[in-house]
Formats: structure tokens, C-alpha cells, sequence
């Protein structure tokens, strides 16, 4: 079963990651064009758009992403951008010193000339130029109180912005023609353009965003894959983005899983949580150990929790796969899961099971996708 459901997720970030959107909007540029992308898609965005737009149409590319995250084999490939790295999801020292620097490069793109951007989570973080008197460290201060405050990602984009020189569409003021659009990969309920990495080209009134692709179209790409590989049972895709608080969610899930009928089940969205305690983990691994311990070892329920972006919180960790198996290999090791919630540790005792799923740079990074497998009998 686990075997099955990694594969179909490969299978879909593969087709997902192809951008055929992007390609399309840009393969008939006539201009001269410069590419910026930022965010923890940026690589896999700027690598598609590059061989979509004519070679000697391509005037620069600048990728700023988080550390590591381009393809372990980038410097074998044809593409090759100025590729900067910087903090995530607290900014750091080269978040202020690179994005100094595209603020300067922006300056200096000839008026008549193009400027593509192209936007994907994490740009927030990556991208920052604070208000004086702001200094680095309180910058890094104030990010973590947010992202530990329990807040959604559209109330924590909304704080950054009051922060920024560069957020809320001030970035844009720095290039001085009029050839601007902006293309993104969604984060946010609703897709709101403003807030998806802090709208930092987003100017209201000028009608240049373009949201290539969000949660809900992930999903999409995700059924098809699943359904091949479980063809017995029938497939159930959620419209809602879900963005509850993740105990609750936890437990509506599980008392959901009991009483459904067999089937796949999809939902896709990003909890919110608000952290105290000083272990080790990542929002999926949490919410998988909370399930698990919910349905405890319930035959037949399978669940797993995946970022898109194939990154939960630490740089080992994508997400979590757990079934009633799950539950008494952990009873085997003595573990003590309501003590370990407490504690907000859940990668420990999952790897010890081999419950986690190991990170892996994807391309991607559309939200969390949260899959629940019903069967009539015990997961093999």
C-alpha cells in the first residue's frame, strides 16, 4: 500500500512540475526578456520558463530559492541561472543581501526590455528588505513568533507586510518599464495574488498576476495516478481547502476514517498549529502521530501526509505515512504517543518505525496533500 501511494505521488509531481501552462504563455516572446524567480519552486519554474522562451530572447535569470532546494544533478543540466540561496522559513543575512541585490538588478533592466517573475512559496522568507529601524535579528524574532503563532499563512503574510520594504507590491516600483507579469504557484486560500509570498510585485488595479496552478489542481493531477494503482476502491476528492487547526483536524479525520465506507479520500491544504513544545518534527509528521493515535490500531486505515513542496519543516522530513500497523510497532517500542504530542516530537518515534517519508526536492510546492485509504480488511 505505501509502495503504491509514494509511487503515484512521484508519477503526479512529474506530470504537475512539466508546467505546460508556463510553457505555453511564453514560448512567443518577442522581446527581450528578464527572468526572476523566487520561492521553493523557483528552480523547476524558471528551468521550464527558460525553455519556453526563444534563447535569444533570454536576456538574464536570477533564481533565488531555499538552501538546497534544486535537483542534486543542476549542474549537469542545460539551465543555468544565477542561482541564489537564502533562509527558510526564517529569513537570514543572505535573504537582506540577495534580495539587495535583485532590488539593484531590477534597476538596471532597460526600460523597453521584459520582466518575467515567477512566484512560489517561500518567497516571503526569501525575499525581504526591512523597515528601518528593523534590524536582522528582530526580523528573524518576529517571523518565528508568527509561524509559531498558530495564525494561517494569509494572517502571518499580512504581519510580514507592515515589516517590508519590498512586500505588498513594493518590490514592482524598482523596475522602470512596462512589460511586467507575474505568474504563481499558490499557497493560499482562495488565491489571492496579494498574498502569495507577500505580493511583492502586486500592484492593485494592473491586471499582470497569473496563477499557474494551486492545491486543488494538484489533486487533480494526484487521482488519476491513485486510482490506477488501488482500481478496486472508489476515489473521493475534497473541494475545501482545508485550513483548521490540526488537533482538531486530527480527530475529525479519524472519526471520519471509522466510519467511512472503503475508498480513497483526498483533501488538500495547510493547518495551522501553534507550537510549544521542543521536539522534533514538522506540522504532517505531527498531524500523522495525533491520527494514529486517534484510531490507534483500527485494521484497514491507512493515511499518509505529504508536502508538495517535499519538505516538512526539517531538511529530512517530508511527511508521514502511518496505518494499524503503525500503532503497535510503536506499542512494541514503548512509546508513549500522548506524551510525545506534548512534547511536539513526532520524527523520532515514526522513524524508528519507518514511518517517515525521507524529503526529496519536487519542484513543487502547491500546500499539503493529506490521503486517507479505506479498505474492507487489514493493509498488507
Amino acid at each position: 500500500m505505501k509502495t503504491a501511494i509514494l509511487s503515484a505521488l512521484d508519477q503526479a509531481l512529474n506530470a504537475f512540475t512539466a508546467y505546460p501552462g508556463l510553457r505555453q504563455a511564453l514560448a512567443d516572446e518577442q522581446s527581450p526578456t528578464h527572468l526572476l524567480a523566487i520561492g521553493k519552486a523557483a528552480y523547476r519554474m524558471a528551468e521550464v520558463a527558460a525553455m519556453a522562451i526563444p534563447s535569444d530572447k533570454l536576456a538574464s535569470c536570477i533564481v533565488l530559492t531555499k538552501y538546497g532546494f534544486y535537483p542534486e544533478d543542476h549542474l549537469d543540466r542545460p539551465f543555468s541561472p544565477v542561482l541564489l540561496e537564502a533562509g527558510h522559513p526564517l529569513p537570514d543575512a543572505n535573504s537582506l543581501k540577495h534580495s539587495r541585490f535583485i532590488l539593484d538588478w531590477l534597476e538596471q533592466i532597460p526600460p523597453q526590455d521584459q520582466l518575467i517573475v515567477l512566484l512560489s512559496g517561500g518567497t516571503s522568507a526569501l525575499f525581504e528588505a526591512p523597515r528601518d529601524p528593523i534590524s536582522l535579528q528582530e526580523l528573524i524574532k518576529r517571523n518565528d513568533l508568527l509561524l509559531r503563532s498558530g495564525l494561517d499563512i494569509a494572517q502571518i503574510n499580512q504581519a510580514r507586510q507592515e515589516l517590508s520594504l519590498v512586500k505588498a507590491g513594493q518590490a514592482a516600483h524598482h523596475y522602470k518599464g512596462q512589460k511586467l507579469q507575474v505568474y504563481l504557484l499558490s499557497d493560499v486560500p482562495a488565491n489571492d495574488p496579494a498574498l502569495i509570498g507577500s505580493g511583492p510585485f502586486f500592484l492593485p488595479g494592473i491586471d499582470n498576476h497569473t496563477i499557474l496552478a494551486d492545491n486543488a489542481a494538484f489533486l487533480r493531477a494526484l487521482a488519476t495516478p491513485l486510482h490506477k494503482a488501488l482500481p478496486d476502491l472508489p476515489l473521493r476528492l475534497a473541494k475545501r481547502f482545508v485550513d483548521l487547526e490540526l488537533n482538531s483536524f486530527a480527530k475529525a479525520l479519524a472519526r471520519f476514517a471509522t466510519k467511512a465506507q472503503p475508498g480513497i479520500y483526498l483533501w488538500g491544504g495547510e493547518l495551522t498549529l501553534k507550537v510549544k513544545g521542543t521536539g522534533r518534527g514538522g506540522r504532517l509528521s505531527h498531524l500523522a502521530l495525533n491520527f494514529l493515535n486517534e484510531i490507534k490500531d483500527q485494521a484497514g486505515i491507512s493515511f499518509i501526509a505529504f508536502a508538495s513542496d517535499g519538505n516538512d519543516n526539517l531538511p529530512e522530513l517530508a511527511g508521514a505515512y502511518v496505518d494499524s500497523q503503525s500503532y503497535l510497532d510503536l506499542q512494541a517500542e514503548n512509546a508513549d504517543i500522548p506524551a510525545l504530542l506534548s512534547a511536539f516530537d513526532s520524527y523520532h518515534p515514526l522513524k524508528k518505525i519507518k514511518a517517515i517519508i525521507p524529503a526529496h526536492y519536487t519542484g513543487c510546492n502547491v500546500n499539503d496533500v493529506f490521503i486517507l485509504i479505506k479498505t474492507a480488511r487489514s493493509c498488507p
